[in-house]
């Protein structure tokens, strides 16, 4: 297997991809290098896993992105090299489905774990962005439709059964599942004591090891999602599985519900400008909801299969019990993101600030797991987030 070092980069792409051109002057950044060796990045900029460059030569520009068997942060941690192949596939069918919203891949060499695919670094990190208080307008309705988009089309709704089982066993990803099957719903942590917390955890933990509806992305975070004002691509599906319809619509709403919590306490250039983000954040989670209703509903009525077409209400059936998963999907990834410093919303903020925020969100995702079966619609959920953090900002007063 041929390691990639930043040296290495230019003869590989001679040999494996020479319509890349080196005529002239080319560029190659390391993503994500450690403090010192490139430049100083922030928590989670560069992921964990995987070795990755960026390759410019003024004209064209293309991600090198590399899967070896041990993590980029820790080679304590053995992973499997065939995340990369998996990777590369979803990549592809995900580009087959949505373009808009997913980087082209170029080319892959299975025996090094290797694929080229677009940069996509004319646009931002929507995680940094929303870290720095940008409001991007059209976030939740494009991350819905994508989800929506991805997850209906590769679904038992519109394939064929046969094929449909046929491509959950291709990406059953076992090992790179686990990961999240442990660190999302298993994580141990004194808040975790309580058993009806517990239980919630395990009953969701549950669904999603057994629940194999679509094709999910897996990891579906704003670090993961790139975009401007008009503009938007995610990245990063080496965990792609078939899983349950709402968890990446769940996984995603915990990043702005992190949002949400440290934006309650870090500075704002004045308090109008933190109550506007705030209320960003709030309409947020109600767009992304309904936009992956709205969407997936709207892919049913277009593309269903006609046993299902002919099923009269089942759409609305199915989509009736989407708000309980999707809030507990969002509320359980936030308790172990409280543990650890690898979370960039709280990792930003120091002492007391840091320690408010992990109590608000703590306190919203046990609210919103235990009470996710109470609420008819998505605004009731999103009022009642609001109405909790109010009453937790006046206790501190």
């Amino acid at each position: 297997m041929w390691i990639l070092e930043k040296g290495q980069i230019l003869p590989y792409l001679r040999i494996h991809y020479p319509v890349f051109d080196q005529s002239g002057p080319v560029d190659i950044q390391c993503i994500g290098a450690p403090e010192g060796e490139e430049k100083p990045l922030e928590p989670d900029e560069g992921g964990l896993i995987n070795y990755i460059f960026r390759v410019s030569n003024g004209k064209q520009s293309v991600i090198v992105k590399q899967g070896r068997s041990t993590s980029r942060k820790n080679d304590k941690i053995v992973l499997p090299i065939w995340r990369n192949r998996q990777e590369y596939e979803t990549l592809r069918l995900r580009h087959a489905i949505v373009p808009q919203y997913t980087p082209e891949t170029y080319y892959v060499d299975w025996e090094n774990a290797v694929f080229l695919m677009e940069d996509v670094s004319d646009l931002a990190q929507v995680r940094k962005l929303l870290c720095s208080g940008v409001m991007l307008l059209g976030l939740a309705e494009q991350v819905g439709e994508f989800v929506a988009a991805s997850t209906f089309y590769c679904s038992e709704f519109y394939l064929e059964a046969g094929l449909f089982r046929r491509l959950s066993a291709c990406f059953r990803n076992s090992d790179m599942r686990s990961i999240m099957e442990n660190w999302v719903f298993l994580r141990d942590a004194p808040y975790l004591t309580h058993d009806s917390i517990r239980v919630c955890c395990y009953e969701l933990r549950h669904k999603f090891m057994t629940q194999g509806e679509a094709l999910i992305h897996g990891d579906l975070h704003t670090s993961n999602v790139f975009a401007d004002e008009e503009r938007l691509k995610v990245i990063d599906m080496e965990y792609t599985f078939a899983g349950p319809l709402c968890y990446d619509i769940g996984y995603f709403a915990a990043s702005l519900l992190a949002q949400y919590c440290t934006a309650c306490f870090r500075p704002f250039p004045s308090e109008e400008a933190r109550r506007t983000f705030l209320s960003y954040l709030l309409s947020s989670l109600l767009e992304l909801y309904h936009s992956f209703v709205e969407h997936f509903t709207e892919f049913w009525r277009e593309d269903a299969k006609p046993i299902y077409q002919r099923s009269g209400g089942f759409c609305e059936h199915l989509t009736r019990g989407f708000l309980p998963d999707v809030l507990g999907f969002a509320a359980v990834p936030c308790f172990p993101q409280i543990t650890t410093s690898l979370t960039p919303e709280f990792a930003r903020q120091d002492g007391e600030a840091r320690i408010q925020a992990h109590e608000l969100c703590l306190v919203l995702c046990r609210y919103l797991l235990l009470e996710r079966e109470q609420w008819d619609t998505m605004e009731d959920a999103v009022q009642a987030i609001g109405a909790v953090t109010q009453i937790y900002l006046d206790c501190l007063e």
